[in-house]
């Protein structure tokens, strides 16, 4: 059957696509499942659907790895390159992991009101269940993903500012409309085509995280950065806030107020940026001020972090040392003693060696994988990137390490469910497969 499945396309031919469906062989999967159950119940209630269930486990693996993934995955075919999932087919692939997740939780459920009591601590289908949920993590990091490649350009742009030699703070930079009119555009796009809220959520709040992140490496490939060239970083930063606060209702009714969750989300996020760029605000003279300013907003004891931020304002070797130590002085006072000794947000960064948008310092991808790496930092146990090449593997684990159910409460909750608790109606498609199914 798996082999089948892989060759069949996620969507049949002849039916339109519609942001609920799921892919069939999934349905047709669980509808013979349920028959077999069925079947060898009337047999065995013991040792026996204990083996069925591991028979279940097995062929639940592979259809997540063999199928769901493959149908995501980047391939090439001969001399030609890779192919990124079509969009659809990655909606697809989402609905269809909520769907096994919430029907393995279902089945194992139903094994266990068949099977005699001695035997029922040995039903488990969970690893299964968390194996789709990373699927559906990953999907939605895909689709992330989309929104990063249509932001490459402007981040370049950014990077490539004189941000060392503005002499006054203006309206909000060039690069920061051009980057929320594209995230806006794929974002509507993404959103219309996600029937649950609790992905939508799970999109823009993974979103919102990126873009701070990649924010922050691009700070660090800015060298030199004035005062001036801070404070309009500073009010760039709030411009992009205040257009990520309505990106969860981009396609609801005018004036629909974001939730308040939502926002208090983006804040948290975007409000990583103000310690470093509130620091480089600060004057180098008098050097008190910029210790001051140090310690108060990054609040760590770190000699290397503290060089970091004499580097992005671009002080010579020479005329940092006296700044250093000024620094070693007020961190060993009482006040400043209990600081940590580094902090999560400077540690995994490195300035470039060059001038603005130069060569020499650290790209976006590697530069969000090592923030992604910071405690502080993520939302979830996801890649920062979406890797093709160990898609699969990473996912797997993951899944099975406990992943994070995409950091909304309610996701997998009531299965198959209506914001208001009505069961949904099963789609034509889902009814069609099931009829052939049985």
């Amino acid at each position: 059957m798996i082999p089948q499945y892989r060759q069949q396309p996620p969507k049949p031919p002849d039916e339109d696509f519609s942001p609920q469906m799921v892919v069939p062989s999934s349905i047709e999967l669980f509808n013979f499942y349920r028959l077999t159950l069925a079947q060898c119940a009337k047999l065995s209630t013991g040792a026996k659907l204990v083996e069925l269930c591991k028979v279940f486990a097995k062929y639940l693996d592979q259809y997540a790895q063999q199928v769901l993934l493959f149908y995501v995955s980047e391939r090439s075919s001969g001399q030609t390159p890779s192919k990124i999932p079509q969009l659809e087919d990655t909606i697809l692939v989402l609905n269809t992991a909520d769907y096994c997740f919430n029907t393995c939780t279902q089945l194992e459920e139903k094994i266990r009101s068949r099977i005699d009591e001695g035997y029922k601590a040995m039903v488990d289908l969970q690893s299964q269940a968390d194996a789709f949920m990373g699927i559906a993590s990953a999907t939605v990091r895909a689709l992330v993903r989309r929104v990063e490649v249509d932001i490459e350009r402007t981040w370049r742009e950014m990077r490539n500012t004189g941000w060392s030699k503005m002499e006054m703070v203006g309206d909000q930079s060039s690069w920061v409309a051009e980057m929320l009119q594209n995230i806006k555009r794929r974002s509507t796009e993404v959103l219309g085509m996600l029937h649950k809220q609790q992905y939508a959520r799970a999109f823009c709040d993974n979103l919102v995280d990126s873009v701070a992140n990649a924010f922050i490496v691009s700070i660090f490939q800015c060298k030199p950065i004035s005062e001036v060239g801070a404070e309009q970083m500073l009010l760039d930063s709030y411009a992009l806030k205040k257009g990520f606060e309505d990106l969860l209702n981009i396609n609801a009714k005018p004036n629909t107020p974001s939730p308040a969750g939502y926002i208090k989300r983006v804040n948290q996020s975007m409000s990583r940026l103000d310690p470093i760029l509130k620091t480089l605000q600060v004057r180098p003279s008098p050097p008190e001020a910029l210790v001051q300013a140090y310690l108060i907003h990054i609040a760590d004891r770190s000699d290397t972090n503290f060089r970091k931020i004499l580097d992005l304002k671009g002080l010579r070797k020479q005329d940092q040392s006296h700044l250093l130590e000024l620094f070693q002085a007020h961190r060993a006072s009482s006040r400043n003693e209990k600081l940590p000794q580094t902090s999560a947000l400077l540690a995994p960064l490195a300035v470039s060696g060059t001038s603005a948008g130069g060569v020499g310092g650290p790209t976006i991808a590697s530069g969000l994988g090592n923030l992604s790496s910071a405690a502080t930092l993520s939302t979830s146990n996801l890649p920062a990137r979406f890797d093709p090449s160990t898609f699969g593997s990473a996912i797997m684990n993951a899944a099975r390490d406990g992943v994070d159910r995409l950091g909304t409460p309610t996701l997998g909750s009531t299965p198959s469910q209506t914001p208001s608790g009505a069961t949904s109606p099963p789609t034509q498609q889902q009814s069609s497969a099931a009829g052939r199914a049985s």
